[in-house]
């Protein structure tokens, strides 16, 4: 194999795992930050309540969720 096609081969793996963390963490931080806001609103504790919007609304956009980020921002 041509050493350029294996680096090719080898940029394009890096990529994709590096994406696949990437949502994997904001799967988390979107998680997070659900919790926190719940948290926040049954303790009656606004920043709490908006720390928690803004993790979940971040997560959602490390995931490509831009939709769903737009429409949790804008509650």
């Amino acid at each position: 194999m041509p050493r350029t096609a294996l680096l090719a081969l080898t940029l394009i793996a890096a990529t994709t795992a590096l994406a696949a963390c990437d949502r994997e963490a904001g799967r988390k931080q979107e998680t997070v930050g659900a919790i926190e806001s719940g948290a926040g609103a049954v303790l009656g504790d606004k920043d709490l309540k908006d720390q928690g919007k803004q993790d979940k609304v971040t997560g959602q956009l490390k995931q490509g969720d831009l939709s769903g980020a737009l429409d949790d921002a804008k509650h």
